[in-house]
């Protein structure tokens, strides 16, 4: 459902806007920050296999915040638009293609939260 609110809510934003989204998430026990990086290669190359573009994916990992513990880390994938976006969050959370790699992240961090942000690129 909230899938579906999603993908209602960014409809109405320009298709050329690019867009960013945030969760914001913590490793479980023993799971590392290679543990991480591994299982978001691995998931970048199911994305490219499905013939999916533009979509680049980050982990931002703090070097100092008030406000995180450690162990807390933000997974962003930017995507060449809102609607792409909103296709990204349904391929990650109903394809059969990404299920290994959903699996495993269910099992590596839980997340406490996400956004989705449009994107003003100023050069």
């Amino acid at each position: 459902m909230t899938v579906a609110l999603f993908t209602l809510t960014i409809s109405s934003l320009s298709a050329q806007a690019g867009a960013r989204d945030f969760f914001k998430c913590k490793l479980t026990e023993g799971v590392k920050k290679a543990d991480m990086e591994k299982l978001v290669s691995d998931f970048m190359a199911v994305v490219r296999k499905e013939g999916m573009k533009g979509y680049k994916t980050e982990l931002l990992w703090p070097l100092y915040s008030q406000d995180i513990s450690r162990g807390s880390f933000y997974w962003s994938t930017s995507a060449p638009s809102a609607a792409k976006s909103a296709g990204l969050e349904e391929f990650w959370g109903d394809s059969a293609a990404n299920k290994d790699v959903r699996e495993r992240f269910g099992k590596m961090a839980q997340c406490e939260s996400g956004s989705v942000y449009t994107v003003s690129e100023i050069k």
